[in-house]
């Protein structure tokens, strides 16, 4: 259980680091005994005046001193005696002897290292009888190096650990640590909350602090850091400095969002002009192109992703970056570009690729896609400068008709290519409704929907339930029912092109 007393033991003192790279020369079992007060001794005179609660420096070099030093502390219930090792005098060690002896009598006997004894001793005393001024003393320390730095997750982990002398990292909410190493045996429902808090782990304690929460209070970001010691008062200490880090944890990570967002813009509203300017490219927004790192010499072959249905959110960095990292993952490298519906994606060759690039393309695209809701359609090969326009325009229609397909290239499109351009023709738009009119409004449009969607998916009835999520029965029934109220039979292939033909129709006069 985490430690309710004020009081820090000689363990505390260790974990915390406020004795630097002391190490238990022996007494291992008195190092859990509570510490009251901090005393230096250099002769034998000082070390029989120490009292019960105390821990005791020695500052004397004599053999002999130790070991009357271990006696008194066995005697007067002193809690541990400290050798301080000077960085640049000599220094003789205690015996193999002082050692058994300081082990028989449950003394803890420590070894530190420092140039001045009296600092050692300052830092004890303040840590044991002025914790809050201890805790101040780091506070402005942390403080002071963050302030000096570029509060990014590496920098802020690094002052953490040299001042507290935790083990800290920077961890998403899924568990990812993206720096530093998430403590061993870190409960998975400490990252579901929104608060800051403190844990009981098998070694020490873990304190997490939120950096970054969204508007709906999920925290996305978290900092974590894992102290050694147990001691209550220690642990409310690295929460409290924890928060401040937080805090330029949470300043850094919002300029980030704001540099990503404008390179997004940036590189939007590039590529918006560069498409614009259709066959005639003007030299300066060529070399815009290549400056943000574009070729524009080769063949290029384009690809658009978007999300279906629409869904708020596209510009999320997070999902941006995702589809890097999958089409990355499936060797597609090219140029990923946000829009305002979907993402603009290029891949450019020296040469004009064989036909047969588009299946592999098209293969590798769905294993990106993987189950996510978004779909793609992919251009043909286009060579230039405006060849990139050529090509996402292309992809675009594409995407707009991938129907039950994750991903479509404008050459599968076929009939429905066709289909779609007939469809925005004005005499077809209202030919249309007076065909449908007897389907309007009947079982809250789902009657003329079912028509529609069957008639996409070829008149397939289990793939059109599939797409509706509903029983192949009810689709059925549904086609029943509108082929009576339109009075047509969709096995006659002239009338069901015409009634294909006009739920495009609709469709493309309701989306425009």
């Amino acid at each position: 259980m985490i430690d309710d007393a004020d009081a820090l033991t000689v363990r505390d003192l260790l974990e915390i680091g406020v004795l630097g790279d002391a190490g238990v020369l022996a007494g291992h079992r008195g190092l859990d005994v509570e510490v009251a007060d901090v005393r230096l001794a250099a002769d034998l005179t000082a070390v029989e005046a120490c009292s019960a609660g105390d821990l005791v420096i020695l500052t004397g070099q004599q053999p002999y001193l130790v070991e009357v030093a271990l006696r008194r502390a066995y005697s007067a219930d002193v809690r541990a005696v400290v050798l301080v090792r000077p960085v640049s005098a000599t220094y003789h060690p205690p015996s193999a002897a002082t050692l058994s002896f300081a082990n028989r009598l449950g003394v803890p006997l420590l070894q530190t290292s420092a140039e001045d004894p009296l600092l050692v001793a300052d830092a004890l005393r303040t840590a044991v009888r002025r914790p809050e001024v201890a805790a101040a003393r780091l506070l402005n320390a942390v403080t002071a190096r963050l302030g000096r730095s570029r509060p990014d997750p590496r920098s802020v982990i690094t002052i953490l650990s040299g001042e507290l002398h935790v083990t800290c990292a920077v961890i998403s909410a899924d568990g990812t640590a993206i720096e530093g190493v998430a403590p061993p045996g870190l409960p998975a429902e400490l990252l579901m909350g929104s608060v800051a808090t403190t844990v009981e782990l098998a070694e020490g304690v873990a304190v997490a602090v939120p950096v970054e929460t969204d508007r709906t209070g999920h925290v996305h970001l978290w900092l974590v850091a894992h102290a050694r010691g147990r001691n209550k008062r220690w642990a409310e200490t690295v929460l409290q400095i924890s928060q401040v880090a937080s805090w330029a944890l949470g300043n850094w990570v919002a300029a980030e969002r704001l540099e990503t967002e404008r390179r997004a813009r940036s590189r939007g509203s590039l590529l918006t002009e560069l498409l614009a300017s259709g066959d005639d490219v003007p030299p300066l927004l060529v070399q815009q192109a290549v400056l943000a790192g574009w070729r524009l010499d080769g063949w290029h072959t384009g690809v658009y992703v978007v999300p279906t249905p629409p869904v708020p959110g596209v510009h999320d960095p997070g999902h941006t970056e995702r589809l890097r990292v999958e089409l990355s993952r499936r060797g597609l490298h090219g140029q990923l570009v946000e829009g305002a519906e979907g993402w603009s994606f290029w891949l450019t060759n020296d040469s004009e690729p064989p036909q047969s690039q588009h299946r592999e393309l098209t293969a590798k695209l769905a294993a990106a896609l993987g189950s996510s809701r978004w779909v793609a359609g992919i251009g043909r090969p286009h060579p230039g400068a405006a060849g990139v326009g050529r090509t996402l325009a292309e992809a675009r229609e594409a995407a707009a008709m991938t129907g039950s397909a994750k991903v479509v290239h404008i050459d599968e499109l076929g009939v429905r290519r066709l289909l779609s351009m007939a469809a925005e023709t004005p005499a077809l738009v209202e030919q249309a409704t007076r065909l449908l009119e007897p389907l309007v409004g009947v079982e809250d449009g789902q009657l003329l929907r079912t028509l529609a969607v069957y008639l996409d998916e070829e008149s397939v009835t289990s793939s059109a339930a599939v797409r509706l999520k509903v029983h192949r029965n009810t689709v059925s029934q549904r086609i029943s029912r509108a082929e009576q109220l339109l009075g047509v039979s969709l096995l006659n292939p002239d009338e069901r092109l015409a009634v294909h033909l006009a739920c495009r129709a609709a469709r493309a006069s309701d989306e425009g």
